[in-house]
């Protein structure tokens, strides 16, 4: 069996993170990762890995059953992925019921998998119906998208467009536009502060 800390996977996995941190896209513990990984892959690293613990995931992930995947640690911070991914991040395969998440690997002290995971199955499932190849969802908090969702005016085109001014590297990244999510209202709370936006 090879070392798990050598697999290509992990180490983009770390890579990422670290980069994440660094130029500014989230914020403290902000933000979280799950790839999916290829069981064929990654049976090169965990061999016959025993269960270690069973996390409950709080809703049916069925459609994933016996998938493997590699997520980002609940309250962690992605700075600290590089130095110490094995307290940081975890390898969890989907139970057969789809109900539970098996740890194979990693949240050494004890951690658990970010409280989004079962968002992050979600859209797993839902990008896996459309793209076979899907294999990763990230969550991200940029400062100044953060930002913006307090200034500036949540139309869609708008949003886009004021990105795509501010970096032009963004119309590569996402040259179809940005969504926003319905509910986030500009309008002020009674208390006279406007409500969170995603």
């Amino acid at each position: 069996m090879k070392e798990i800390l050598n697999a290509p996977f992990l180490r983009e996995m770390m890579e990422t993170a670290d980069n994440m941190y660094r130029l500014g896209w989230d914020e403290r513990n902000g933000g979280n990762i799950s790839l999916l990984l290829d069981t064929a892959k990654a049976a090169e690293y965990l061999g016959g890995a025993e269960v270690k613990r069973v996390i409950p995931l709080g809703f049916d992930a069925a459609q994933l059953q016996g998938r493997l995947f590699l997520v980002t640690g609940t309250g962690r911070y992605f700075k600290n992925v590089k130095a110490d991914p094995e307290t940081n991040l975890g390898i969890v395969r989907i139970s057969s019921d789809g109900q539970n998440a098996e740890l194979l690997w990693g949240y050494r002290d004890g951690g658990r998998f970010t409280s989004e995971f079962p968002a992050h199955l979600m859209s797993h499932m839902a990008r896996l119906s459309v793209d076979p190849e899907n294999r990763v969802v990230i969550h991200s908090h940029p400062t100044y998208t953060l930002a913006m969702n307090y200034v500036h005016e949540l139309d869609e085109k708008k949003f886009t467009h004021t990105l795509w001014e501010m970096c032009t590297k963004c119309i590569v990244v996402f040259p179809d536009g940005v969504g926003v999510l319905p509910g986030c209202s500009a309008a002020p709370t009674p208390s006279g502060r406007r409500p969170r936006r995603r």
